[in-house]
């Protein structure tokens, strides 16, 4: 008779299988943690053309569903014509295939208004800023200079800081720079191949995007089924939603920025053209450009524009802060809130924490992305941290666990009825209370060891109690 492993040696033998290559997998990594980075940016590097393309269909697809849903379908409706029913699934197709052919068309009409319009403008006002840019800083110099008349302690402090900062610059000039002028010019001719690299995969992009776009729904179906055939009902259930929550989180944030930094960055163009700031545009698209940074860009497209302008016209860079500090506050108040709402639902010391984190790990893009990432990792550990909180029958809301100094059989001990000999429950007093208690235990020690002398009353008093007693 042949022996059968049961589920128990069957379930032994799978443990033992997983922690070996477990195991195996730390050791390569510990110890060709080098090449494995390698391969993985290689990899990267052969899929970026399907990752952008997924990017770019991807955020096409809130303008695809406009068009869909609010645009062909009530026309259809009103020939009596509900395409969401089952034997209209070959005119769905063909739908599917003219809302793509709109979505792709506006796209590239957003693409040719940047390079034959705003470009145009920007090269032609960086080419201008160039031209001038001796100019502007002997103007600068030259404010300068009456400034530094007119102070001469700072004049000095100045001088020392120019002396000092020039002298680093040409040390460093003449020992990284000279040495290595051939291999700049090398990363230099690299950097125009991958010009073109970006274009082969831009290309490619699109065409994947156009795939994506007209298959989405076969991907989530797809997606779904993997989870079920795989996956435990619940768990199944609990990643499908996760996946529908980062999706809402992500369209949400990101559109909601780009159309919140297109009102800003427009709104900026009108209010500095009309008070005659020189280069309208290129501030402008500064200023909407890095307001899709969260919490930060404001300040980085306002400082370079503030800095730009200080060296044509002070009077000039002093009403563009103005603006942009105004146009902050109405952006932060009025018009962030009414698109955003809470996205994200972090707040403020979260948004800070994600785009420093993630800005640290992936540059600029970890600035753009960071912070719906993290909201989506932050819903989930709350997700797991109130499910077990349910399931231990504890209390869910967070101001109840202020005050809790511990929990015992009877429930939450809150600080003001623990225990002090227990978990070192140590109720501290403010630093003024402590002192004065110190005080009131010296003075009554020095009472104790110093006995203070009677007063002349209470002598007084007390011959009066011993002449009574005579």
């Amino acid at each position: 008779m042949k022996w059968k492993p049961g589920k128990k040696q069957l379930s032994i033998m799978a443990c033992v299988v997983i922690c070996a290559l477990i195991i195996m997998l730390i050791y390569y990594v510990l110890f060709n943690g080098k090449a494995l980075t390698k391969s993985i940016n290689r990899l990267l590097s052969i899929l970026t053309p399907i990752i952008l393309g997924c990017v770019i269909g991807y955020i096409l697809t809130p303008i695809l569903n406009t068009i869909e849903h609010r645009w062909i379908y009530p026309l259809y409706n009103l020939k009596g014509i509900d395409l969401k029913k089952p034997q209209y699934f070959k005119r769905k197709k063909k739908v599917r295939k003219i809302s793509v052919t709109i979505t792709m068309a506006f796209f590239f009409l957003i693409l040719y208004a940047m390079l034959m319009v705003l470009i145009p403008q920007l090269i032609r006002s960086i080419r201008d800023i160039i031209r001038n840019f001796p100019f502007y800083a002997s103007n600068f110099q030259r404010f300068m200079d009456k400034y530094l008349n007119d102070n001469p302690s700072v004049r000095r402090v100045v001088d020392s800081l120019l002396q000092e900062y020039s002298t680093n610059l040409t040390k460093l000039f003449r020992d990284n720079f000279v040495p290595n002028l051939s291999t700049m010019i090398s990363t230099i001719s690299k950097s125009m191949m991958n010009i073109v690299q970006i274009f082969l995969y831009l290309i490619v992009g699109i065409v994947v995007a156009v795939y994506v776009l007209n298959s989405k729904e076969v991907f989530i179906g797809q997606g779904k089924k993997l989870c079920y055939a795989y996956l435990k009902k619940e768990f199944a259930n609990e990643v499908i939603g996760a996946f529908r929550y980062a999706h809402h989180t992500f369209t949400g944030f990101i559109m909601g920025k780009i159309v919140d930094s297109l009102i800003v960055g427009i709104i900026c163009f009108i209010v500095i053209k009309l008070l005659k700031v020189p280069y309208p545009i290129v501030l402008a698209f500064c200023v909407g450009l890095t307001n899709l940074i969260p919490f930060f860009g404001p300040y980085i497209g306002g400082g370079f524009g503030l800095i730009l302008l200080i060296m044509i016209n002070p009077i000039k860079a002093l009403a563009f802060l103005i603006t942009i500090v105004v146009l902050q506050q109405i952006d932060g108040n009025i018009i962030g809130p009414l698109i955003l709402g809470n996205s994200t639902g972090l707040s403020s010391f979260w948004v800070i924490f994600a785009i420093m984190f993630f800005g640290g790990i992936w540059g600029p893009i970890g600035w753009l992305i960071g912070v719906p990432v993290f909201a989506c990792i932050y819903a989930l550990f709350s997700h797991i941290t109130l499910k077990r909180l349910r399931e231990k029958k504890l209390p869910r809301d967070t101001s109840t666990y202020i005050d809790t100094a511990y929990m015992d059989d009877e429930g939450i001990v809150t600080l003001e009825d623990a225990d002090n000999t227990k978990y070192y429950v140590h109720n501290e007093a403010s630093t003024w209370r402590r002192i004065f208690k110190f005080y009131k235990k010296a003075k009554k020690n020095i009472e104790n060891v110093v006995p203070t002398p009677p007063s002349p009353l209470s002598i007084s008093d007390d011959s009066e109690k011993d002449d009574e007693k005579d």
